[in-house]
């Protein structure tokens, strides 16, 4: 480099040093797998918090716990892969089920899923929002962000495809349940009974109505402004309000380019 000019960093916009790749596959098999393991599974920024935190207490309640899952505390509950991939998470006993929060494209190691999704134009534009409030993003350009390797468009794709598409041969063998956000914030008690139909544990009618109480959306924001109070690093806004504007061409974009998924995902 001669005197007078800049160093040039190799860090762009799009993919800054600290911005995790939390979509990757996980590199090892689990170390002690069971057949009572599910996986909550989602591309990040898709409400996936909102589900962990419903289904822990609809099993705490049927365990007979006076624990509450929150915002602060459902990791006790649902260990979370994407921080250690060899943690295990808590057993429940009735019905006999250890759950697993991940990000990750699919696995054949996860052999009962709740996978879950929403809309693109919502989950770039929370992805956007949130990769600017943790400093992975510092630039304006909505259409560059849209272009990101790990947050953009394309991976949003190839995770929704990997999971419902490229694997679609092994559904007698891997069982995946998917769940649409949007279904999931309208009507959570009418999800939460066709997960319980469908996996046959048999919650008591007070697991089910105590769990989508325990995770409104009022009472997650609560939780999170608890737990601000008490850590003054936590500045950002997990549960945010809903509803946001989004740019006309920065939703068209989106649009355009998932026609197919849009479509497979009833949207």
């Amino acid at each position: 480099m001669t005197e007078g000019q800049e160093e040039k960093s190799d860090v762009n916009p799009l993919q800054t040093q600290s911005a995790p790749n939390v979509t990757k596959q996980l590199t090892r098999l689990r170390l002690e797998p069971s057949s009572r393991d599910f996986y909550i599974c989602e591309f990040p920024k898709s409400g996936v918090t909102f589900l962990t935190v419903l289904i822990a207490n609809a099993l705490l309640i049927a365990n007979g716990y006076r624990a509450k899952a929150t915002f602060a505390s459902v990791r006790n509950y649902i260990a979370d892969l994407c921080v250690g991939e060899q943690v295990t998470s808590h057993t429940f006993q009735d019905p006999p089920t250890r759950f697993y929060k991940i990000h990750s494209v699919f696995s054949p190691q996860f052999i009962h899923s709740l996978y879950l999704v929403r809309h693109p134009v919502d989950v770039m534009a929370s992805n956007l929002r949130y990769a600017i409030g943790r400093g992975w993003w510092q630039s304006d350009n909505t259409e560059d962000f849209l272009d990101h390797p790990i947050l953009g468009i394309e991976a949003w794709k190839r995770h929704v495809q990997g999971w419902l598409v490229d694997n679609s041969f092994a559904s007698d063998v891997i069982f995946i349940h998917l769940l649409r956000y949007e279904d999931l914030v309208a009507n959570s008690e009418k999800e939460l009974r066709a997960i319980d139909a469908n996996f046959g544990w048999q919650l008591p009618e007070d697991a089910i109505t105590g769990a989508v109480e325990a995770a409104s959306r009022e009472n997650m924001r609560i939780q999170e402004a608890t737990y601000r109070q008490h850590n003054p690093n936590h500045q950002f806004e997990f549960v945010s309000p809903s509803g946001s504007e989004v740019a006309p061409d920065f939703r068209q974009r989106i649009m355009t380019c998932c026609d197919k998924e849009l479509q497979l995902l009833g949207y």
